[in-house]
């Protein structure tokens, strides 16, 4: 006997079958399953069936104040049964994070952040001091099935004075711990967004990649995107949207799609 069947499930190629769970998991389907169940749930013609769906980029540790959210609140709740928490945590306070994680139905990963303390404060690679390797070492190592990669972000209002400086260490890192790569937000300069593409390295995460400022992929005509974030895209860099509210503009999107980026 299964704990529930679902029955009539349809995707959005129209097959139909039954959906056997046991302890949680699928464990059996088929057109019609004949076992019974001590529950059933029958979908209704027009309602369909999908997967969970997989969150690139959240922040969700529910400590922080600049940005965080509950991981079961945009997570299961909303249909989405993984997230990954794009470095708000650094290697100072992610073991808290992992606690936390842990007690969320929804499954929580991590990037973890170059700054010690992570996204306490908006600038947090305005002071170098906090970048330390070797801590970025400790909890990689502690936390191998947690921490997924590494964050860095790279605009005006977080790096200060530093220029290209932080990514270039954020790259140090990364190749002292590989394999794992590197998410890097992008959003008004400095640095420059040539800049930072050029020290970028296939597999590499760009995100934000759709905003709207200047400092963005398309040229000063707002209809092309620039050749240097093609040449980019050609070399394996994988460019995520990474909604947000000044990081998303839906002109850049779809002018974007329009040039088959």
């Amino acid at each position: 006997m299964f704990d529930l069947i679902i029955r009539q499930a349809r995707t959005i190629n129209e097959e139909v079958f039954d959906i056997g769970i046991q302890d949680g998991k699928i464990t059996a389907l088929a057109p019609t399953l004949q076992e019974q169940a001590k529950q059933e749930l029958i979908l209704a013609e027009g309602e369909f069936l999908s997967a969970g769906w997989i969150d690139d980029h959240v922040h969700c540790f529910e400590e922080m104040t600049l940005y965080y959210d509950y991981p079961d609140e945009i997570g299961v709740k909303q249909g989405v049964t993984t997230v990954i928490d794009a470095g708000t945590t650094g290697a100072e306070n992610i073991h808290r994070f992992y606690d936390l994680a842990k007690e969320a139905k929804t499954n929580v990963f991590a990037l973890v952040n170059i700054s010690k303390w992570g996204i306490v404060e908006q600038d947090e690679l305005a002071d170098l001091s906090k970048v330390k390797k070797e801590l970025v070492k400790e909890a990689l190592q502690k936390f191998p099935d947690f921490i997924v990669g590494i964050k860095a972000r790279m605009s005006k209002t977080v790096i200060g004075e530093n220029g290209i400086t932080p990514l270039k260490l954020a790259k140090a890192i990364q190749a002292e711990n590989q394999p794992l790569p590197l998410m890097v937000h992008i959003g008004s300069a400095p640095p420059n967004l040539a800049e930072i593409l050029a020290e970028l390295e296939a597999g590499d995460v760009v995100t934000h990649c759709f905003n709207g400022k200047a400092n963005g992929i398309l040229d000063q005509t707002h209809q092309t995107i620039k050749p240097f974030v093609f040449a980019a895209y050609e070399k394996g860099l994988v460019f995520d949207i990474g909604h947000g509210t000044d990081s998303f503009n839906f002109d850049v999107a779809e002018t974007a799609f329009a040039n088959q980026l």
